[in-house]
Order: C-alpha cells, then structure tokens, then sequence
C-alpha cells in the first residue's frame, strides 16, 4: 500500500461507520430552512475537529436608574450564538514532512509548499463556506438564493449563519492556522434517545409533550423524538 496522508474524517458518515468517529458537519440549506442543498458526499467535515465548541444564551434586560431606585426592563430572549475555536492541523507533505513554505519565485523547491496539504485545502473549503454564508450565486454573481449554514455534532443541529472569522499564526503553534469563529443561531434542533422501551400504553398515558413529535421505535430498544421548537435557548451541553 502506498505511502499517504488521509484526514481524520473521511465523510460526513463517519458517525455511523462503527469505527468510533464523531465529525462535526457543516451542511447549506435551502431557504425553506429544512431541505439540504448539498449532497451527502459533498457536506463539509474539517481536518480535525474544532477544540472548542461553545454555545451562549442571553436575555435582553435593560436597567435604568431613576430618583425612586433602579428599574428593571426584561425583552425576552437575546440572540444565541456558537464560538468555535479550531486548528487547521499540520501542514505536512510526504517526503518532506511539516512545511512552512508559502512558495515563490526564490523558495527553495522541496515538492510542494504548506498550500499543497489535506490541512490547508480544508481551511479553504472552511474559509469558503464563512464568505459565502449560505448564499447561491447565479453566473452573473449575484445572489440567487440565500440560505443558511447547519452545523450538526452528536445529534444536535444548529442553523444559523457566521458572523465572524479570524486567523493567526504565531511561532508557538508553527506549521498550522488558529481559527476562531463565532456563529448566531436561527434555531437549534436536538435528537433525544431514551434508553428504556416505551410501551403504546405509556406514551398515550403520559401525552405528548410540548414542541417535540412523539417518539417513534427503533431497533434495540431505543426511542428517538426530535424536538421541533428547540429555539434559542434549547441548545446547552453540545460536546460531552
């Protein structure tokens, strides 16, 4: 077998391949917000994983001082959002091993340069999907759909778009990029698997509950029911 480099993931399917494997996902969806533009072999897993994946709720509070004490206002729930902080892993090429040249016209030739590794070609892929933030272009370029990103991690989704997306390279950390990434969430959306069987008579007993779809049988034993109203504040404890 020949000598090669392969990513940690080889697809978004990983999860299901029994080999032990849980990439995060990125997805574009229609503006139906439901319906998937991409095809299955074409949704984007990174390099490696982010090394952190952080959600953050809020809620609008607005205090005023007055003459007779302080007065508090209360608007709700604030925007949601996910900071992701990423490395792109090494730059590293057969033959030549972890590689900090950028190329050029007086570079000393080793067989290819950092922007002819897996890692960089996915930081690409990753920096593409930030620019065009759900968006189809038409030949002319201009935006003939607008969509919205879907990131998906241990049966929970979250639809939303990027805001932000900064990256540095520093001595201590050589041969890689340091991303950070902040994310605001339209809605999120959560799988629950109950480890105990649910009899008919039970579940009719007990009613449906409110903002998710009964829970249908699978093999094995187990029930899932997707939450259909896990907005904003129904994302919490993403990563174990």
């Amino acid at each position: 077998m020949a000598n090669t480099f392969r990513s940690a993931f080889e697809g978004p399917n990983d999860e299901y391949s029994g080999m032990g494997k849980r990439p995060v996902v990125f997805d574009i969806m229609a503006p139906d917000g439901t319906t998937s533009m991409l095809p299955d072999h074409l949704k984007m897993v990174l390099h490696v994983n982010p090394t952190s994946f952080k959600p953050t709720n809020s809620k609008l509070i607005t205090r005023i001082k007055t003459i007779g004490g302080w007065v508090e206002q209360h608007w709700g729930e604030g925007s949601s959002e996910v900071t992701l902080e990423m490395a792109t892993g090494g730059f590293m090429r057969l033959y030549s091993g972890l590689s900090s040249t950028t190329g050029g016209p007086f570079a000393y030739d080793i067989g290819g340069t950092r922007r002819d590794t897996i890692a960089y070609d996915k930081y690409l892929d990753l920096l593409a999907l930030f620019k065009n933030n759900g968006a189809i272009y038409d030949a002319r370029g201009t935006i003939a759909l607008q969509g919205q990103i879907k990131i998906s991690f241990d049966g929970e989704s979250h639809y939303g778009w990027f805001n932000s997306f900064s990256v540095s390279e520093s001595a201590d950390k050589p041969y890689m990029f340091n991303i950070s990434a902040g994310f605001t969430l339209e809605r999120s959306e959560r799988i629950l698997h109950l480890h105990q069987p649910l009899s008919p008579s039970s579940l009719a007993a007990s009613g449906p509950r409110s903002g998710a779809a009964p829970a249908q049988g699978t093999s094995g034993g187990k029930f899932t029911s997707t939450a259909l109203n896990a907005t904003k504040s129904g994302a919490k404890g993403l990563v174990g």
